[in-house]
């Protein structure tokens, strides 16, 4: 392999910067740096001239080995070997020279397969000493007794054994914030576990490989820990075998933290970044910056031995991207994004990469206010493209959705707020029902302004009725209204849903044949409180009211029958082995993988006992689809509430005892777990009405009764927080 200088050609007047991996203090960052989730298209790593190339496998960390102010690139090989590319350059203009061996002492190799090596202080003195994760299942650290300017390291080293197949996969990081760096290791599986430093003085000891924050993916997973957002949190960068890269923020202090996201690394098109044709397969994330712009770029090896480096791109030059190619183009954007895929992909690029820089909190708030006044001028500057409007399909198909993208990256520039919304509507052309929905609740419909008056009161009224604190949803898109561009060039929010192109007033009976009367309601209105109910308990309850979610899966597991079983906790699916076994034993499937879902299907299938284990149609379809299970309900309780819990219990004098537990369950929800809840009747066109009803609690915040104005319905319940008795008394009237 030749290895002797950076391509000046991508890496001219480059100044690396190191993330060192118990993050930056603010003191050591250069000023006007920004993270980055998008990367420009990556290209392999040259050494003067000459692709740097290595034997089998590669993983890279940038330190400065001679402490002569600049990085070099330390090389794990898949050989066991060491590799040392020393930058003799400078700051400005690095210069890597032939790699050289890294040994300690007299040894050489660690072990015949993967390897990965970064420099830490772990043993005693202020020296980083040397870290070698090798041999399927085995952390090595030699203590450095060289010097600062030339580390030299102990042949004897101290072993650590860590999960069988992390080879090279490892990270160096001080996670609980004790002073003392700890071990994180991926894995070939794909888990990846927490080894915490329990270290006195020179005396090294780690404990116990533990689940590191429920991190598992399939699989060869490359844990990379760096304060990514520079908030003083380390956050998690995670490399997989499908040449994908993820990032993880950090939320809560040292006790709570827990990490949110699983964001993937994007290109300049928006698309998700996947290096697996150029790696082989096995991303390696190292992220520095290599080419002096105070952004971060990616630097990655992989099973062939090659690497590569991704040049990322900040917000500042895609605000830049984006005011260039409007003034270049506005006066026919909508020809040019019809017919233009080099133009069309650098515009939404650089707006999508602007909204998953905001969603993920990579920009700080001096930038977002500056942010927001330039993309205001933009909207002032190109209003027939970039404000309220109704656009011209035929001429323009992507014009709609660029707007749509455009008001969403305007709106996220800044946190949520009565003034905020005003700004937004001002600066965009929001008027009348459009502009209610905005400052009001808080929601951006994009349309094609196809919306009639009606429809916006009757959405506005519905959207009102409905507690705030129960959904998050920012956008709402009408895709039929947008047209086909809509279905290759999707609207990114930080949290949107789609409903159907209908007109208003068409009616639809969300009850079946056997509810005590028709519950019928308007198709428009309900399938938007479907969709916001989508947003309810399965992504704001996961949260906020959790053990309801569980429930969710205790009541499925119930309809579903003892045959079919759930692990623990149920949320986490069906045991598929265990119900396959189970079915086998009942003679319901003959064992054969390829007949098992036509017997899945068929155990289901035209039974009342699963025809009415739910309110809303056969079980099959709700255990197929549980993110589904919830959101059906909401086209009953929002159509008429009242007729739900009559219904339920027609349903439990039947036989039938689990549709209860779904209403119950929605009520509970929407009742935030107060002791009132609100019974809805929607009717055709959008007449709606709201009784706010009381409800009675137990000890453990169970609803024990619900009072309305018709009923009285009392419960009892198990341990498993299900009805295991239910009285219902109308009320004369």
């Amino acid at each position: 392999m030749a290895a002797r200088s950076f391509p000046k050609r991508c890496l001219a007047t480059a100044m690396i910067l190191l993330f060192c991996s118990r993050g930056m203090r603010g003191d050591e960052r250069p000023a006007g740096w920004q993270p980055a989730l998008t990367f420009a298209p990556a290209v392999e790593l040259e050494v003067a001239g000459q692709a740097a190339r290595f034997e089998g496998h590669v993983a890279t960390r940038c330190h400065d080995w001679d402490q002569d102010g600049d990085v070099d690139l330390l090389v794990g090989g898949g050989d066991g070997r060491l590799w040392l590319l020393r930058n003799r350059g400078s700051r400005q203009q690095p210069e890597f020279q032939p790699q050289e061996p890294i040994q300690a002492e007299a040894r050489q190799r660690w072990g015949t397969s993967f390897t990965g090596v970064t420099l830490a202080n772990l043993i005693g003195t202020e020296l980083p000493d040397l870290i070698v994760a090798h041999s399927e299942n085995q952390i090595t650290i030699h203590e450095n007794i060289g010097t600062r300017q030339e580390p030299k390291f102990t042949e004897a080293g101290t072993s650590v054994p860590i999960q069988q197949g992390c080879q090279g996969r490892f990270d160096v990081a001080d996670w609980d914030e004790d002073g003392l760096d700890d071990l994180i290791t991926g894995s070939f599986g794909g888990d990846v576990q927490w080894h915490r430093n329990l270290s006195r003085g020179q005396q090294l000891k780690f404990g116990e490989g533990q689940a590191f924050q429920n991190l598992s993916v399939a699989y060869n997973s490359h844990p990379r820990l760096v304060d990514f957002n520079q908030d003083g949190q380390l956050d998690v960068l995670l490399g997989v075998n499908w040449g994908t890269v993820s990032l993880y923020l950090s939320t809560g202090d040292v006790k709570t933290r827990t990490l949110r996201g699983n964001r993937p690394l994007q290109w300049s098109d928006g698309k998700d970044l996947n290096i697996r044709e150029l790696n082989g397969d096995d991303t390696t994330p190292e992220v520095a910056d290599l080419d002096g712009d105070d952004v971060v770029d990616l630097i990655s090896g992989g099973r062939n031995g090659r690497l590569f480096f991704a040049r990322g791109i900040g917000y500042s030059s895609r605000l830049s991207t984006l005011a260039t190619l409007l003034n270049q183009h506005a006066a026919d954007l909508g020809r040019i994004l019809r017919d233009d895929e080099s133009v069309r992909d650098q515009l939404f690029g650089a707006l999508v990469a602007l909204q998953a820089d905001l969603a993920a909190g990579l920009i700080p708030a001096s930038a977002r206010e500056q942010m927001f006044e330039r993309l205001s001028q933009l909207a002032q500057q190109y209003p027939a493209v970039l404000r309220r409007a109704k656009f011209d399909l035929s001429s323009g198909p992507q014009l709609p959705i660029l707007a749509g993208q455009f008001w969403t990256v305007l709106f996220e520039t800044q946190a949520d707020s009565p003034k905020h919304r005003e700004r937004v509507a001002d600066a965009l052309g929001f008027a009348g029902g459009y502009r209610n929905l905005l400052v009001e609740h808080g929601v951006v419909l994009i349309d094609n302004d196809t919306a009639t008056p009606e429809h916006l009161a009757a959405m506005s009224q519905l959207i009102a009725a409905i507690p705030r604190a129960v959904w998050d949803v920012e956008t709402i898109t009408v895709a039929g209204w947008l047209g086909p561009a809509i279905r290759t060039q999707r609207i990114q929010s930080r949290s949107g849903i789609n409903i159907f192109d209908l007109p208003l007033g068409r009616p639809e009976n969300s009850f079946p044949a056997d509810a005590p009367r028709p519950g019928v309601t308007d198709v428009f209105l309900i399938c938007l409180a479907h969709e916001l109910a989508h947003n309810m308990l399965d992504t704001v309850g996961r949260t906020t009211r959790p053990e309801l979610y569980e429930r969710k899966f205790a009541g499925l597991a119930q309809a579903a029958g003892t045959e079919v079983v759930y692990r623990t906790p149920r949320s986490a699916g069906i045991d598929l082995d265990a119900t396959r076994k189970n079915f086998q034993a009942a003679g319901a499937w003959d064992g054969e993988e390829s007949t098992w879902n036509s017997a899945w299907t068929a155990y289901f299938s035209n039974k009342e006992q699963y025809d009415k284990a739910h309110t809303r149609g056969n079980i099959q379809f709700f255990l197929d689809a549980p993110q589904e299970a919830f959101a059906t309900l909401a086209n009953q309780y929002f159509a008429d509430s009242q007729l739900m819990l009559e219904f339920c219990w027609s349903r439990w004098e039947a036989g039938h005892r689990s549709n209860i537990n779904q209403f119950l369950l929605i009520a509970d929800y929407l009742s935030g777990g107060t002791d009132r809840v609100s019974f809805y009747v929607l009717r055709t066109g959008g007449d709606l009405t709201v009784q706010s009803v009381q409800l009675e609690r137990d000890a453990r915040g169970r609803i024990v009764r619900v009072l309305s104005e018709r009923s009285v319905a009392e419960f009892e319940y198990d341990a498993s927080d299900l009805v295991t008795a239910f009285r219902h008394q109308s009320k004369e009237r």
